[in-house]
């Protein structure tokens, strides 16, 4: 089998690790990145980087909601990937969602529950799957849902620091609040790389079992060497706090949408996964853990 592997977005933090992870299974790994002079949004570079590669797995994103780039690169980016990958004959092609293309929904979350995207990033994402189903009769997909992911990124350092201040809890905290952790991630995304019988296929991944966000922000003040209890605000008060108040950590994380997606209900089924042959060997107890003794987090 050739084993050439074209990642986009390899700057990135699943991009990086999964570089890293794949080299180190033996995979020959082509980079693609805005970093490396490479844009998602030419196609002239997506045909000349996809060119001998067996599969793309696409990581390739923006995430900042205010960006006037959002939709651009995660939608007409990813048609441009898939269209020079389906065009060069490139067998698989393995797109990185979100779980986020759900929505809110009540109970557990499987990837034949309906696609409702809420935020500005869950609909570009949901978009994007579109573009990428287009091209099925020409290439073999693999969509990967994963959960938030827990890992020593800018985002999770925000919380941990906010956390640390005794920055309260908005809402009950009774939400279930599903995650995976990177390392689980990464893993997942090898194992459908490594398994054909992953391709035409979509699959939620996360942890076994959701804590509620009461636990996971207990969880957290523990690893931190904190009291295990939490003081709490009602969600108005939350979203006030949100039109009103600057976190004093650079810049601002907690809005009024923030809130929204706070409160959420984020609870996946990961039988389809499973089935397949893949679990994950973390959850957030264990990912808290980690993340508390990580450099990186301080």
């Amino acid at each position: 089998m050739n084993k050439k592997i074209l990642v986009t977005g390899s700057s990135g933090f699943v991009g990086k690790a999964l570089v890293s992870e794949l080299k180190r299974r033996g995979f020959e790994v082509k980079e693609f990145d805005l970093n490396n002079g490479m844009d998602i949004l030419n196609y002239h570079d997506c045909k000349k980087a996809v060119k001998g590669c067996y599969a793309v797995v696409h990581c390739a994103a923006i995430l900042d909601e205010s960006s006037k780039m959002l939709f651009k690169v995660n939608v007409e980016g990813t048609e441009n990937i898939i269209k020079a990958a389906s065009e060069e004959k490139v067998e698989r092609f393995l797109f990185i969602s979100t779980a986020g293309v759900h929505g809110p929904q009540d109970g557990k979350v499987s990837e034949e529950s309906p696609v409702l995207p809420q935020t500005k990033y869950e609909k570009s994402k949901a978009m994007a799957e579109e573009k990428v189903e287009e091209f099925q009769e020409m290439i073999h997909i693999t969509i990967i849902r994963p959960a938030i992911v827990l890992g020593p990124n800018e985002y999770w350092k925000k919380i941990f620091k906010m956390i640390k201040s005794g920055f309260p809890l908005i809402g009950s905290g009774k939400n279930k609040w599903q995650i995976i952790y990177i390392d689980d991630l990464i893993d997942a995304i090898a194992f459908c790389l490594e398994n054909e019988k992953t391709s035409d296929e979509k699959f939620i991944v996360a942890e076994e079992k959701a804590l509620t966000l009461e636990e996971l922000c207990l969880e957290i003040r523990v690893a931190l060497g904190l009291e295990r209890k939490i003081m709490k605000i009602p969600v108005w008060l939350g979203k006030l706090i949100a039109y009103l108040y600057i976190i004093p950590f650079g810049k601002k994380i907690i809005t009024p949408a923030h809130v929204d997606r706070l409160i959420r209900n984020r609870e996946y089924s990961i039988e389809r996964i499973k089935k397949a042959g893949w679990k994950p060997k973390w959850d957030a107890k264990k990912g808290i853990l980690a993340l508390a003794k990580s450099a990186k987090m301080h």
